[in-house]
């Protein structure tokens, strides 16, 4: 078989996919395509993700041994694919943070602001209405201490902090939550 017997195929294609003996039926692909948009959370990642992977594929064909079906070997190829394409979005990511280049956004309009500032006192209000074992894990945790930080400052056990920060939140999402509807603008 020679590179140009296989053309680039998206995952809709019917026809079954032969790289050396190994065939991938269209529902193979459409399975690898689902498993890349599971992993990206991206249609065009995802379809680049599979392109990759027959790519991949048809590279290393001589090194299937035959000891799976070509459907796993060729799953396992898209996840790593998949990963690999995640990890260098990641550092492309950083990279773009390291210059200090941020995405405009859009100033507040003034009533988002006003909207804002009212939810912010309405929270504020919700917290000083918990008891004091709520009141002081989400204080502290409002001012960003990990769990183990609480603990030592409260001297209450880890799984303390964990659950009282649970049912504080539980708490104030359910007073806060049919009033904290702020329209944008």
């Amino acid at each position: 078989m020679k590179p140009t017997d296989v053309a680039p195929m998206s995952h809709h294609s019917q026809r079954p996919l032969e790289i050396k003996g190994l065939e991938l039926s269209a529902e193979d692909r459409r399975y690898a395509y689902a498993v890349a948009r599971r992993i990206v959370h991206n249609d065009q990642d995802a379809q680049d993700v599979v392109q990759e992977a027959l790519l991949l594929a048809f590279r290393y064909r001589d090194s299937f041994r035959g000891q799976s079906k070509p459907r796993t070997w060729f799953h396992r190829i898209v996840v790593t694919s998949a990963l690999s394409h995640l990890r260098s979005s990641s550092r492309r990511q950083k990279h773009i943070e390291a210059l200090g280049w941020q995405p405009a956004t859009p100033h507040p309009t003034p009533e988002q602001a006003l909207c804002h500032r009212q939810l912010e006192r309405q929270v504020a209000a919700e917290v000083e209405r918990l008891g004091e074992p709520y009141r002081a894990v989400i204080a502290l945790r409002i001012a960003d201490l990990s769990d183990a930080e609480i603990s030592a400052r409260l001297a209450i056990s880890v799984g303390s902090v964990k659950v009282r920060s649970h049912r504080a939140r539980h708490q104030l999402r359910a007073v806060l939550s049919p009033a904290a509807h702020c329209r944008a603008a």
